[in-house]
């Protein structure tokens, strides 16, 4: 450290207990000349006064762009403990929950060290159609703003799913809003005349129209606009509460990156500067059942890592919406990888919802584990 540094230190009594904060300093001090030792123009307390602006200064820039390459830092940063940071150090993957806000939420973290360079895992993340921690995936693209029905040719609605769709009614066997509901109603009277098959297809199609339509309300008014499901005896789940809750109540977001917590709530206004954005659709398994699953996901440099929103606006069925917070950041001699999710689901909620949710965060946790398990056989640290 310079000596100019330890001086000025010592003038305001400040303890130096991280080294990364002294590393900070030694970049921004040279750049201001107020601090040359050799000047006479500045009294002592001012002196003190604008060192302790300074030294305050960088601690806001770091909750908005944190850099760690400690161990207390990242513990801070994920809330998980010391032991959990042993096992971190090994190279095992460590799950975690996460502070639940309402019945039908399951909230879990899961973060793993690789041994290898971040630049190769900001490559792999970066990676939008599909995302490399997702699994199941049968089919994948990309939703424009001009997108017609063909750019989901690729999704397989299959005849079982044309079936649920064309006898489902308020519950949870298909997500639907009233106003859908009562669109679908009209379909099925026209087609009474029609071949099976000819239905089937047709529902396939009535079906990658109703995706467009959520995809161009979302695009239009984000969380705002989407529709809420319609259940049995005239209640309704509201993704977009929902989703607003799983933004407010990560304290990644709203600790570190309050500006983009903010963007993202309010969200078709600008993005952040430097932030991109894409609008997947994903087909995949779920329970058994083929979904199409529409997201948005937006992607930002974080301190050379990488930090990715990923919100599912639309699922057709087994749970309401969910909410992905991914990022990679140098640590030790490679690379820390997290991810947080958190999943709204009405089968959680209602009677036994202890052990409902028990259930639910240990499946969570093992599908996220598989996601993990495959970013690492792709980075090649696993066999």
């Amino acid at each position: 450290m310079s000596l100019v540094l330890r001086r000025c230190y010592r003038e305001v009594n400040f303890e130096i207990k991280d080294q990364w904060l002294i590393n900070g300093l030694m970049i921004l001090l040279p750049q201001v000349p107020l601090f040359d030792a050799r000047s006479s123009l500045m009294s002592r307390k001012l002196k003190q006064a604008i060192l302790s602006g300074w030294l305050l200064c960088p601690l806001f820039i770091l909750f908005y762009v944190p850099a760690f390459a400690e161990s207390q830092a990242l513990e801070q940063l994920l809330s998980i403990d010391k032991s959990q940071l042993t096992e971190l150090d090994k190279s095992q993957p460590i799950a975690y929950d996460l502070n639940e806000g309402s019945n039908n939420e399951l909230a879990v973290g899961l973060i793993w060290y690789f041994s290898v360079p971040l630049q190769a895992v900001v490559d792999k993340l970066r990676t939008p159609d599909p995302d490399m921690l997702d699994i199941d995936v049968t089919a994948h693209g990309v939703l424009t703003e001009h997108s017609g029905t063909g750019v989901l040719k690729s999704a397989i609605f299959s005849n079982e799913e044309a079936r649920v769709l064309l006898e489902a009614e308020p519950g949870d066997e298909f997500n639907l809003s009233s106003h859908e509901f009562e669109k679908l109603k009209a379909f099925k009277h026209a087609l009474k005349r029609t071949p099976q098959r000819a239905i089937e297809d047709a529902a396939g199609e009535y079906f990658r129209e109703i995706l467009l339509q959520r995809h161009d309300a979302y695009r239009r008014g984000g969380i705002n606009a989407i529709s809420s499901y319609l259940r049995k005896h005239g209640t309704e789940s509201k993704p977009s509460i929902e989703l607003r809750k799983a933004a407010d109540e990560s304290e990644l977001l709203s600790r570190y990156f309050p500006g983009l917590l903010k963007d993202w709530l309010s969200y078709p206004k600008a993005l952040p500067v430097g932030a991109s954005e894409v609008f997947p659709w994903i087909e995949k398994n779920v329970e058994g059942r083929t979904a199409i699953i529409l997201r948005h996901r937006i992607a930002m440099d974080w301190n050379g890592g990488l930090l990715v929103l990923t919100r599912e606006y639309y699922t057709p069925h087994s749970y309401n919406s969910s909410q992905w917070i991914t990022g990679c950041l140098p640590y030790r001699e490679g690379t820390v990888v997290f991810q947080q999710v958190r999943s709204f689901t009405d089968q959680v909620a209602g009677t036994g919802s202890t052990i409902k949710h028990l259930v639910g965060r240990e499946l969570l946790q093992d599908k996220m584990l598989k996601s993990f398990e495959r970013l690492c056989v792709i980075l090649g640290q696993c066999n």
